[in-house]
């Protein structure tokens, strides 16, 4: 062994101690030794604190003061779906009210997209992290966010096979209700166009509208059963196809998100097809789009005030360096009655959770 290994030996040993003391990857304690960006602000402290107790050299720009207003990432799933419009505007407003700055990026839906997104973020010095995008399958981005110690919660969908902070409704309970809705109506054909496999929150609406049809022993047709993208270019396929699978339509199509339903009543509507009298039509999210359908759209209403107030609340907990343990947050949920399934407008509103 030379001179410089062993000289080195011992440092990279003390770097490795940090890490696991701090219970972070060694490249966070080299980013904090370094000043570098790609680790929070309150993890930064806990490594350089640890590091200077163990007489490792702090460097002066690791120890630098800022001024700058905490930055709060929201990653966003599809902006053509104008539900994470709404979603994103009152997570800032409400960052905002907490004294955070924000930062707002979309994937696209694309699963690569997700975890680039998110090192974009950590690049940007955010301070912690808002999901709104994850799929069944992105534990690479969860472990990098561990890693870097950067807070963080999963917003309306969460990966099922990760143990990490949600904030979002009982989607399976929501479905079912609107089942259960249409079923009150008389319907037995109900069809389903339903967002993709990889969206947690679309399978678990996707299982809710099981339960109701199996409750009531309604069994429907393979090619009633929809997949496609959560705007309104999917309602607008989905549309096509029932139209051009060669059987009967429905009598109600419960959609996986409204703006899969706009794009289903405008397809239908280009072809002749009167929405309810002819096919009837069920959404999902609850937009608040001033002059359009959406204000006779039966529809679940995902109550977004409470929802982003739940996770930011739960953000500024962990930079504030109070303990909140790793849970799901359920938020209430209601159905809001339109006339898109024939009912009188706001004849009833069931709240629920």
């Amino acid at each position: 062994m030379n001179d410089h290994q062993q000289e080195s030996a011992p440092q990279e040993a003390t770097a490795a101690e940090v890490a696991r003391i701090v219970g972070v990857s060694r490249a966070s304690v080299s980013y904090a030794l370094n000043g570098k960006p790609g680790v929070s602000a309150p993890v930064r402290a806990r490594i350089l604190h640890v590091a200077q107790e163990l007489g490792i050299p702090i460097p002066t720009q690791a120890t630098t003061e800022t001024t700058t207003t905490p930055l709060i990432g929201v990653v966003l799933a599809d902006l053509r779906n104008p539900y994470y419009h709404e979603l994103g505007v009152v997570i800032s407003r409400e960052a905002r009210s907490h004294g955070f700055d924000s930062y707002l990026a979309h994937t696209g839906d694309e699963p690569a997209e997700l975890l680039t997104t998110v090192r974009a973020m950590a690049n940007h010095n955010v301070d912690g992290i808002i999901l709104t995008a994850t799929q069944d399958g992105d534990a690479t981005v969860v472990q990098e966010l561990h890693q870097s110690g950067l807070p963080y919660v999963q917003v309306s969908r969460k990966i099922p096979t990760v143990r990490a902070p949600f904030v979002g409704i009982d989607n399976r309970s929501a479905a079912r209700d609107m089942v259960l809705h249409l079923v009150d109506h008389g319907y037995r054909d109900i069809a389903l166009v339903m967002g993709p496999r990889r969206s947690s929150a679309s399978n678990e609406r996707y299982s809710g509208y099981l339960d109701g049809l199996v409750e009531n022993g309604i069994f429907v047709p393979r090619h009633w059963i929809v997949r496609t993208t959560l705007g309104t270019d999917g309602g607008l396929r989905a549309a096509e196809y029932l139209l051009t699978c060669g059987a009967s339509l429905p009598e109600v199509v419960v959609c996986g998100s409204d703006a899969i339903a706009f794009g289903v009543i405008q397809y239908f509507a280009d072809h002749g097809i009167r929405v309810p009298r002819d096919v009837a039509i069920t959404g999902f999210d609850g937009l608040n789009l001033v002059g359009s359908v959406s204000t006779q759209l039966t529809t679940v209403v995902q109550p977004l005030e409470e929802m982003a107030q739940k996770a930011v609340e739960y953000v500024a907990d962990l930079l504030n360096n109070k303990r909140s343990p790793v849970r799901d947050v359920i938020c209430h949920y209601h159905l809001r009655i339109g006339t898109s399934c024939r009912c009188t407008p706001g004849k009833e509103k069931l709240s629920v959770k």
